[in-house]
């Protein structure tokens, strides 16, 4: 080849590997390979084949010139015919003129076609062959060295830039779907929160309400004991003028009038109870603090029992008058590397779950009063474990294998979202790594388990 035609035939080759590369999305790069294939050489029939590493057969992915009915035939019989070979062998494989596999395909056409010239090209990947391009023609020694040099480098070419596309695309749908979950996550916590506000109004109202009452009694008491105080100065000058059974009378009606025995016995109670009002309050707004707080993405050490701890207090006002809540949480719990908010959320779900299954389960069980709640804690060989039965209205057994499915839900229209268990589902197995199982029982009750992994 003179170097003209060398410089030329670079030149078109790196036409093509520009077009190829300009291709942004997967229809636009099978049009441009067949734009470019039609280009280099003539040809009847091209199938694109991708090979299924589960099935283990070639799946044609873009075809030209074959009917349905000929298309499934010839995906039918690929890995036994010259496409296989090529898969297997990685090697070009190129039928100049007729044979034993030609005349055996010609009946397979609508109309009765020989191929006599057969090209079939592996698609390399590093180690790995992923599928086989194959163009055919009726016409003989159809495809020159040149060309068949051409058409192994551009489909090669169009292989990597068919892995990048996919990888490109799956990306965006891991993307995408990881900015679904975390607004569904966000919106299942604001819906629970909003459960919860008027609960923790109450809760907060309380401990405020008989702090209120005791300073407005704290107040008059000190009134009253500053009337007092006033008094005895008032006695202590006018002393000398009085008798000894005077000032006793004069002190008994001072005491007697300011009830001094009573604000004595009263008063420290009344602080008393002011201080715990207020350490219950702080004790509520850490709790809320701590269980609203994110973590930004960044996963850390912590106390599960704290987070049971606080899930509890946060709710207490939904479960204290249908159920009865036990603690059994072991002293000797690891801490566990994990996302808090996100931890968090799945307690509270888990324990409104079991509050709303005692509801359900005393508006069609007259003779159910008061349910019962108990949450466990404990660690094995690797993993904390939480485990919340509840003696509500269970699960049914056509239902358990769905209840971790997206909008799945029993309740009845305005009563859930149908999306807790199945975030609480997904913080747990995908973004922990740990598990979590149910048992229930309709009518008698349902167990959760979470197991988290240390780290």
């Amino acid at each position: 080849m003179k170097i003209e035609d060398k410089i030329g035939y670079l030149k078109t080759m790196e036409s093509y590997a520009t077009r190829l590369t300009a291709s942004s999305d997967l229809t636009t790069l099978f049009k441009n390979v067949d734009s470019i294939v039609d280009e280099i050489t003539k040809y009847q029939y091209m199938v694109l084949y991708y090979y299924n590493t589960n099935t283990h057969n070639l799946k044609a992915i873009s075809s030209k010139g074959l009917t349905k009915s000929e298309l499934v035939m010839a995906e039918k019989t690929a890995m036994h015919r010259s496409p296989g070979k090529a898969l297997l062998t990685k090697k070009i494989i190129y039928f100049s003129k007729e044979d034993e596999e030609s005349n055996k395909l010609a009946p397979f056409f609508k109309s009765p076609t020989l191929l006599k010239s057969r090209l079939h090209i592996p698609l390399l990947q590093g180690d790995s062959c992923i599928g086989v391009f194959s163009l055919a023609s009726s016409e003989p020694d159809l495809f020159l060295p040149d060309t068949v040099y051409m058409l192994s480098f551009i489909t090669n070419i169009a292989v990597a830039i068919y892995k990048n596309i996919v990888r490109t695309r799956d990306l965006q749908r891991i993307n995408r779907r990881l900015e679904e979950t975390n607004r569904n996550f966000l919106n299942q916590k604001l819906y629970s929160i909003g459960l919860l506000a008027s609960g923790l109004a109450h809760e907060l109202n309380t401990p405020l309400q008989y702090i209120g009452d005791n300073i407005s009694f704290l107040r008059g008491a000190f009134e009253v004991l500053s009337g007092f105080a006033e008094n005895i100065e008032q006695l202590q000058l006018n002393s000398q003028d009085m008798s000894k059974e005077q000032l006793l009378q004069y002190i008994n009606k001072a005491l007697t009038e300011s009830d001094i025995e009573f604000f004595t016995t009263e008063v420290p109670t009344a602080i008393a109870q002011s201080i715990e009002g207020i350490s219950r309050l702080n004790k509520i707004i850490k709790a809320i603090k701590d269980f609203s707080q994110l973590n930004v993405g960044e996963k850390s050490l912590i106390n599960i029992n704290k987070c049971v701890e606080d899930t509890v207090l946060i709710s207490q006002n939904e479960w204290k008058s249908i159920a009865e809540l036990t603690l059994n949480l072991s002293n000797e719990l690891p801490s566990v590397l994990c996302l808090k908010d996100e931890i968090n959320q799945v307690l509270l779900q888990l324990l409104l779950n079991s509050i709303q299954a005692i509801q359900e389960r005393a508006l069609i069980d007259k003779n159910f009063k008061k349910g019962r709640i108990e949450i466990s804690t404990y660690s094995d060989s690797d993993r904390v474990n939480i485990l919340i039965t509840d003696d509500g209205i269970g699960i049914q057994e056509k239902h358990l294998s769905r209840i971790f499915d997206p909008f799945f839900t029993t309740k009845k229209v305005g009563k859930g979202t149908g999306q807790g268990l199945s975030i609480a589902h997904d913080v747990v197995c995908n973004k922990h790594n740990g598990d979590i199982f149910v048992q229930s029982n309709y009518l008698k009750g349902s167990e959760f388990l979470v197991k988290l992994p240390f780290s």
